[in-house]
């Protein structure tokens, strides 16, 4: 447990500083999500994501500055988010604002959320996973906050292939450069880099079930359409996914 809380704090350090905040809010929030095209197409496919979801209680994991919440809340879902980076949150709250959302948030470690069991009707992430010293553990401690039936959904980004990484500009923050230990602690988590195949293994081994994976043919055009208008704005260097799981109903 010292080596995963040693861990935490390097990460902590590193999604505190205000360089990687604001690259955080330019690169998502004001540019693929603030791209007309490309916020359409991933409401488009988080609203088909929650489709069958029967309530409107959400909960965003590892919210950053509030991406996905966001997008919840203008679906009309009663959001909460949750991040352990007090300064990614001050962005969140004022993004929020600007746009005059009611989101929830919670300073929190992800691994350890502080809600009871069966408290959400639906729990998201988004390039969250890669993150986790335990990334099993906190899938299956997400699943435990869903009522039965709740839905969960993981958004990342499949690994880049090497032609991929060639092709595709990966840009990191303007006036952060992270440090050895950073580094080192990265080398060091499972899914540092993964498939959307070993993500769903994931959710099967938590005991989610009727898994799917949500088209994302949109998305990624809207990421070629915005690349070409805007050079300078660089997307991940993967390829986008979704996957929804169903938290087994009682009885």
């Amino acid at each position: 447990m010292a080596r995963d809380e040693e861990m935490k704090r390097i990460f902590r350090e590193g999604w505190c500083n205000e360089s990687v905040v604001s690259h955080r809010v330019t690169r998502f929030i004001d540019g693929e999500f603030g791209f007309g095209p490309s916020r359409l197409a991933w409401r488009e496919a988080l609203r088909q994501a929650a489709s069958s979801c029967e309530g409107r209680r959400a909960l965003d994991m590892g919210t950053g500055p509030g991406t996905i919440a966001q997008i919840w809340a203008e679906l009309g879902y009663q959001v909460t988010g949750v991040d352990f980076s007090p300064t990614m949150l001050t962005a969140a709250r004022a993004v929020a604002m600007r746009q005059k959302l009611a989101i929830q948030l919670v300073e929190a470690d992800v691994e350890r959320p502080p809600f009871p069991a069966a408290a959400f009707d639906l729990v998201s992430s988004r390039a969250v996973l890669f993150t986790l010293p335990h990334p099993g553990y906190a899938v299956a401690r997400w699943v435990q906050l869903l009522r039965p039936g709740g839905l969960l959904v993981l958004i990342g980004e499949n690994a880049p292939t090497e032609q991929e990484r060639i092709e595709r500009q990966y840009r990191p923050a303007a006036g952060w450069r992270p440090s050895e230990e950073y580094l080192a602690a990265l080398e060091q988590l499972p899914l540092r880099e993964h498939t959307d195949s070993v993500a769903r293994v994931v959710m099967e081994a938590a005991g989610l079930e009727s898994i799917r994976t949500i088209p994302m043919r949109a998305v990624t055009e809207a990421r070629r359409e915005h690349e070409t208008l805007e050079p300078e704005y660089g997307v991940l260097q993967g390829t986008p996914y979704i996957l929804v799981g169903r938290r087994p109903s009682a009885g």
